[in-house]
């Protein structure tokens, strides 16, 4: 068995973690390599289950069943399942959808497919000299999939908080400004950014052909630096201060729209309409307050750690720990949570998601998530999408 260096075996270990983002470049094979090699074989290889080596120089890791990966493996399970749902939903009122429900639909795609690539699989040891080798390093051995689809999780989250303010603050104007067509073009210009910022694993993920080894090669320490802080800012920072100030902002517009209300229904002496249609965006706020939430409680361990190991504040020896693998399987867990906010926070979708199963199935009436939050606030046409 050939030498293999640190950076190899610590960017292989498990397909649940950041492997490129998060490994440092080695240059030089120290004499523990060997050593760290076979603690890695026996750490990992199941009994009764050895690597097969093909003629064609591929050799595989048997996955060894984990804690970590264990609970990798359910929480995939869980988003699958939860995400399918939404899209399901969505999908049987389609007619109705407005943005917020087409772009919550877009959200639960992308955390549907983060769980799919979130399966563990098995894992090459060892590649052939090929172009398929070269493929395998930069898109399978990278992860690179389960990174586009979180990115465009993140921003089509960040969609949602600036399509909430535009609706609650400029309500006149929201039907010209949030169409169909620009809701479409934001989904996918999510997903074109996604893949922009991954993009750097094409670079940095190669394949050694003297040891047949799927390896990370940054350029240098600063070049290290630099990415691991774009990639903090662009993956965490920037999504979390855009979603959190829309949130506040949308909040400030509803605090003054109530109190309007309140004036108003005082000199009716009544009810007033539109304050229950205010009380309803209120609970829509409410529930994307918490999705937001969730997601900075889930990805900013993780993302803060990555962050300082790459500004080299951390040594190799962190990597992999079980505070690492624990603050991985956290972040995973923002791909299965919305849907179990939407089921605690929103009536409406536990009624849908009861309809499903109930053998008495009424032709939905409403949008789901938007039916309640636009138009009749204001008195302007209830139909905000061309």
């Amino acid at each position: 068995m050939p030498e293999v260096d640190a950076t190899t075996l610590s960017s292989r270990e498990d397909l649940g973690s950041r492997h490129l983002r998060a490994t440092p470049p080695v240059k030089e094979k120290s004499s523990s390599s060997r050593a760290m090699f076979q603690d890695f074989v026996a750490h990992n290889s199941t009994d009764g289950c050895p690597n097969v080596q093909t003629s064609s120089a591929w050799s595989w890791q048997a996955i060894a069943w984990s804690w970590w990966l264990i609970l990798q493996m359910f929480t995939a399970m869980l988003g699958i399942v939860g995400n399918s749902l939404v899209i399901i939903v969505l999908f049987i009122r389609r007619e109705l959808c407005r943005s917020t429900d087409t772009l919550v639909g877009a959200l639960a795609a992308a955390d549907l497919l983060a769980s799919v690539f979130m399966i563990p699989l098995p894992q090459a040891l060892t590649v052939p000299s090929s172009f398929l080798g070269q493929v395998y390093c930069k898109v399978v051995y990278s992860s690179m999939f389960l990174w586009v689809s979180f990115e465009a999780s993140t921003y089509t989250l960040t969609a949602i908080a600036v399509e909430r303010y535009i609706a609650v603050a400029y309500p006149f104007h929201f039907k010209n400004l949030v169409t169909r067509k620009r809701v479409v073009i934001v989904i996918v210009a999510n997903w074109i950014l996604g893949f922009m910022i991954t993009s750097y694993v094409f670079k940095v993920a190669n394949l050694d052909n003297s040891s047949n080894h799927c390896v990370p090669a940054f350029l240098s320490k600063d070049v290290q630096m630099l990415i691991g802080t774009t990639l903090f800012i662009m993956d965490f920072v920037l999504p979390a201060l855009i979603s959190l100030t829309m949130q506040v902002m949308t909040a400030h517009a509803l605090f003054r729209q109530s109190r309007v209300f309140r004036k108003d229904s005082n000199q009716e002496g009544g009810s007033n309409p539109s304050a229950r249609h205010l009380a309803a965006r209120k609970r829509v706020l409410q529930m994307m307050f918490i999705v937001v939430l969730v997601f900075i409680l889930c990805w900013g361990p993780s993302q803060c750690f990555y962050f300082v190991f790459n500004l080299g504040l951390l040594t190799d020896s962190h990597l992999y720990s079980p505070l690492h693998k624990s603050l991985v399987v956290l972040s995973f867990g923002n791909s299965c949570a919305n849907p179990i906010i939407y089921t605690i926070r929103y009536p409406e979708f536990r009624s849908a998601i009861g309809e499903l199963f109930s053998s008495k199935k009424g032709k939905a009436r409403a949008a789901l998530f938007s039916e309640r939050t636009e138009g009749k606030t204001v008195n302007y046409a209830e139909s905000v999408d061309d």
